[in-house]
């Protein structure tokens, strides 16, 4: 499976509410990016999908925030 299908498949278990939340962003035309680390990307999916398949449980949203510097 390619990288493109896995990030497709994550995205289709996302409500619908977070992909149209993500679409907005995707398509927003301003000069703001976001600079992502490719692995880390991945790595976070790869933990998401242990998540939804109920084979890690998922952290605090607390601690995210505290991670990305927001809390």
């Amino acid at each position: 499976m390619s990288t493109a299908q896995i990030i497709y498949e994550q995205y289709k278990v996302l409500p619908k509410k977070v992909r149209n939340e993500l679409i907005e962003l995707i398509n927003k035309d301003n000069d703001e990016y976001v600079q992502v680390c490719l692995p880390e990307l991945i790595e976070g999916l790869k933990e998401l999908k242990l998540v939804l398949h109920q084979k890690i449980n998922a952290r605090p949203v607390s601690e995210l925030l505290k991670e990305l510097g927001h809390g």
